[in-house]
């Protein structure tokens, strides 16, 4: 029996040198993003104390000023048909990758409501953006504008959100799956060695059925080619709550900054019993529902977003 135990050990200890080994491999594989991968990049970058934030403007200096913060994976391109948009109607619009994602920096750090806080605050700061902004949430972005928004009223006119995440979400809260994320080290292996595979497979990347003009601007797939990427998507998994933030919308609505809020019928990460959830929230708020929307409903069905959009910013509360 002792042998079998000792044979058993060292069964299990060579399984996780190999674990560990393949998990190094696979981080090794991908690159820096240093000085010369940012040269490639399309924009600009703003210094900060949490490392270099990826921006772009679009649109005439002078014209009132968008802001649009992304959500979990995908960086700012996920935008362009609705910025294009908004510049033909006279504004100037503000898109950026938010640290983890796209061309920034992917600091080692905890992705908590506060350090996106601060991301956005350092973004307008670093701008000398001083008046009050548009501002646009899409998915997580959704919470991290309607948190800033909550925090500093004062530098925000009105609020639009895209599928917003805080509020309903697919996939259970405490799952088999959940559990094994958040566990240090178990998690952090499955999601380094698989966490491609799963993010890929999400059906809005499927774009098979889609028209040119309704597709992504850009290769999703691209920036997790850059070490971190997948670190600091866990890492937001980990520490920036993104269901049932009720107190955040209140608190939200106690600013009386307008809000506008559009979901879709068949988006299965942010269900559209989001929609009842935010009206009872926020009763002033304007929010809508488009029954054949799904999660990226705001480039997928621009032809019918981008009016949207444009109308909220340009007329009066």
């Amino acid at each position: 029996m002792g042998k079998l135990l000792k044979h058993m050990l060292e069964i299990l200890v060579l399984a996780a040198l190999a674990a560990a080994a393949w998990y190094v491999f696979i981080e090794q594989r991908t690159a820096k993003l240093d000085d010369e991968a940012r040269a490639k990049a399309p924009g600009t970058f703003l210094t900060t104390p949490q490392g270099q934030l990826h921006y772009r403007w679009h649109g005439e200096e002078g014209n009132p000023v968008i802001v649009m913060a992304h959500g979990f994976s995908t960086p700012n391109f996920i935008f362009a048909q609705n910025a294009d948009a908004l510049v033909a109607s006279g504004f100037r619009v503000l898109t950026f990758d938010h640290f983890g994602r796209g061309w920034s920096d992917r600091p080692k750090a905890k992705y908590t409501p506060d350090f996106y806080d601060q991301e956005l605050t350092d973004l307008l700061d670093g701008l000398d953006l001083t008046e009050p902004v548009g501002l646009v949430g899409l998915s997580m972005g959704g919470i991290i504008t309607a948190e800033f928004t909550a925090r500093h009223p004062e530098r925000v006119s009105k609020l639009f959100l895209f599928v917003s995440a805080g509020l309903t979400l697919g996939g259970e809260a405490g799952s088999t799956n959940d559990r094994l994320l958040r566990t240090p080290i178990i998690g952090d292996w499955i999601w380094r060695v698989f966490g491609k595979r799963i993010l890929l497979a999400d059906p809005q990347y499927d774009e098979s059925e889609l028209v040119s003009a309704n597709k992504l601007a850009g290769d999703v797939a691209k920036q997790m080619n850059y070490r971190g990427y997948f670190r600091a998507l866990l890492s937001s998994y980990r520490h920036l709550p993104m269901r049932d933030q009720d107190d955040v919308f209140t608190r939200l609505g106690a600013t009386g900054v307008p809000v506008m809020a559009v979901f879709g019928g068949k988006d299965t990460t942010v269900p559209p019993e989001s929609a009842a959830q935010l009206e009872t929230l926020l009763p002033a708020a304007r929010i809508e529902i488009l029954p054949e929307g799904e999660h990226g409903l705001n480039y997928q069905m621009h032809e019918v977003t981008n009016p949207m959009i444009v109308n909220y910013f340009k007329n009066a509360p």
